[in-house]
């Protein structure tokens, strides 16, 4: 509003200004060429950035230069003077015309550029030659703990830590004698001095321009802190999953499309007998896989990446070491997709079964062996009875001549019976060592087959999150890189609980865990480990722990104890819903200790309890449930070093409840 009364004031003056001097003209009798001070009122447009004002003042100034004309009779000295002012009207209008065309887009630029300063995404630092700070926009202000306006006028050290200002006044110095466009401290850390005086990772690029004022640096500052506790989490993550991959007890390896390993463990690397970068990035069937089984291997491999198959079943295979020797493997095989589900990789387990081959070899071996054995001694026996039958009808003749072979006969019969009994016991031995062999060879198939399937999840979930996070670089993506992180952490929880079931298994069947009682409360115990499996409950679920009587003190081994309701406590979890409660009672009677654990959950099938306590064993309704089957078998180990007994209720989709009784006072085991 006010720029418009503004622009009409100016029309007003232009007019008054061109009337005055007509007036003058006619009053006075003043020659013609006063005409020329019509541009006046063209130039007091000046004052206002319109162009239209402009044109609104040539015209009136060229009316009053065509009135001066009429008044003087079109003399040619008023035609020549007149003429004069015209053009001078209209040069003058032409060149204020373009004068304000320039401003305007100027000041348009102005604004563009403010717009950019004020609202970019960056921190941007402007300082003079002396590193005085000029500018700084709103985004640095904040996230290096200034109020706006407050870095203004002082030096840029107060923005670079104390260790390193008076270093960065030598290098300030430096650019200001060779300015040029480059990233500030290649290839080194670099840090802000926040208004706390906390340090603040940054990436900075710097420039510099030159105006009427001097010469000016800019720099472009990014916040690059969350990138780096990014970085620091990824990092810890992979080295953790990579130990994981290490004390695996099989091969796993990672197979890309182009048949190229790009993963292998330090188990597979012993196998081999290469460093891992002897392996990653080699051709797998070219190199490590035995001519004979080379193209078989190739041809399913190449199936399951192009989709054709889901998987390959279990096969074996021949692969060569570095020392040249053939080392047969069964392999089972999962894929590894990206976030559109496309297969990108393979990864392997394999594990080395060529002791095992052998084994077989000489139990087979053994088998013919016993049978060419058997063969011969039922032929000896036909023999000795022929001799018996024989010996038998010559007695019967005489008698009274051979009574003194009779002890000699029943000695062989004798020795015949023990040949046929140790024949016997010998038989039994073999079998008994076939069966456990065959046990032997079932239990690691088992183990290689449960390892395979629980570890592959959580690799697989590791290893597409840790490629895909890398790709997340820009600052808009922290969502996206937390929310793999996440994924990585879950999955190395999960590795986590399984290698602390295979240790605990390993520590008993070694005979390493022992017993050791110590006096505690038992209450004191319950509290803590409500409190501790909180963290690891579903949504809603409710631990709800009491203590029936007054005696609370136990001497028992506290870390036993504490593994054993660990392992229920975690079961009722896991096999529970969201919003469920679990009951977890203690009582103390008559020298006993009884531990009480009750779910909600989904319960175990009546025809599988006899087997709950096997190792490895697994409830079918529990198929799709992550857990290795060792967790009861572990619990009534540690039942039986505590001289107690476990005992359970279960109701198929209804619940179940564990019940432990433990002697109260344990002496030394």
């Amino acid at each position: 509003m006010k720029g418009r009364k503004w622009k009409i004031e100016i029309i007003i003056g232009a007019l008054l200004v061109a009337a005055t001097i007509f007036t003058f003209t006619v009053l006075f009798n003043i020659s013609s060429s006063i005409a020329v001070l019509y541009v006046i009122p063209v130039l007091m447009t000046l004052f206002h950035p319109g162009r239209f004002i402009s044109a609104a003042a040539t015209v009136l100034g060229t009316l009053f230069t065509l009135a001066t004309l009429f008044y003087f009779n079109f003399s040619v000295a008023a035609i020549m003077d007149t003429t004069i002012a015209a053009g001078g009207i209209w040069i003058a209008f032409y060149f204020i015309i373009k004068y304000k065309t320039q401003m305007l887009s100027e000041s348009k630029n102005r604004e563009r550029l403010h717009a950019l300063f004020d609202y970019a995404t960056e921190g941007i630092i402007i300082a003079s030659q002396k590193g005085q700070i000029v500018m700084i926009n709103p985004i640095a202000e904040k996230v290096l703990g200034y109020d706006k306006g407050e870095l203004n006028g002082k030096q840029i050290e107060v923005l670079i830590p104390d260790r390193m200002s008076e270093r960065h006044v030598k290098h300030r110095e430096k650019f200001s004698h060779n300015p040029q466009p480059r990233p500030m401290g290649k290839g080194m850390e670099l840090y802000a001095k926040k208004k706390d005086g906390t340090d603040l990772p940054v990436e900075i690029s710097l420039s510099n321009f030159e105006t009427s004022e001097g010469m000016f640096a800019i720099a472009f500052m990014i916040d690059i802190s969350e990138r780096k506790k990014s970085e620091e989490m990824l990092h810890k993550e992979k080295e953790l999953a990579q130990m994981y991959l290490d004390i695996a007890p099989v091969i796993f390896v990672v197979i890309g499309k182009d048949e190229k390993v790009t993963l292998i463990n330090q188990n597979g690397c012993q196998i081999l007998g290469f460093s891992e970068q002897d392996i990653v990035g080699k051709n797998w069937f070219n190199n490590f896989v035995d001519a004979e089984s080379r193209e078989a291997s190739r041809i399913n491999f190449n199936l399951m990446m192009n989709g054709k198959i889901s998987s390959v079943a279990p096969y074996e295979n021949t692969i060569i070491t570095a020392s040249g020797q053939n080392r047969t493997m069964t392999w089972k095989n999962s894929l590894i997709r990206d976030e559109q589900a496309r297969p990108i990789a393979a990864l392997s387990a394999g594990e080395d079964i060529t002791a095992r081959k052998h084994h077989e070899a000489l139990i087979e071996k053994a088998n013919s062996d016993l049978k060419k054995y058997s063969d011969e001694i039922l032929q000896l026996n036909a023999d000795l009875e022929k001799r018996v039958q024989t010996r038998t009808e010559e007695l019967g003749e005489l008698v009274h001549k051979l009574e003194h072979t009779n002890s000699d006969l029943a000695i062989e019969i004798k020795e015949r019976k023990q040949a046929e009994e140790l024949l016997e016991k010998n038989r039994e031995e073999l079998k008994l060592a076939l069966i456990k062999e065959k046990e032997l060879s079932e239990l690691k198939s088992r183990f290689v087959t449960m390892a395979s399937h629980e570890f592959r999840t959580p690799l697989s979930t590791i290893l597409s999150s840790a490629s895909l996070i890398s790709k997340y670089n820009e600052p808009g993506q922290d969502e996206k890189r937390f929310k793999h992180i996440d994924r990585i952490k879950s999955s190395v929880t999960n590795l986590t609980s399984i290698l602390n079931d295979f240790l605990s298994l390993g520590k008993l069947e070694e005979g390493k865990v022992s017993c050791s009682p110590t006096p505690f409360d038992i209450t004191e115990l319950g509290y803590e480990l409500v409190n501790e499996m909180k963290e690891v409950a579903k949504v809603g679920q409710q631990i709800q722990y009491g203590h029936k009587g007054s005696d609370t003190k136990v001497i028992l081994d506290k870390n036993l104890t504490r593994n054993i309701c660990i392992n229920l406590l975690s079961n009722a979890i896991k096999y529970s819903n969201e919003n469920k409660s679990i009951r977890f009672i203690t009582e103390i009677k008559d020298k006993e200790l009884t531990i009480r654990i009750a779910d909600q959950g989904i319960g175990i099938p009546e025809e599988e309890h006899q087997h709950i306590f096997e190792r490895f064993f697994r409830a079918n309704n529990a198929a799709n449930i992550q857990g290795t089957g060792l967790g009861l078998n572990i619990v009534k180990k540690y039942v039986d070093l505590l001289q107690g007994s476990i005992t359970f209720e279960s109701t198929f989709g209804k619940g179940t409840t564990f019940v432990v009784i433990l002697p109260s006072e344990l002496t030394e085991n």
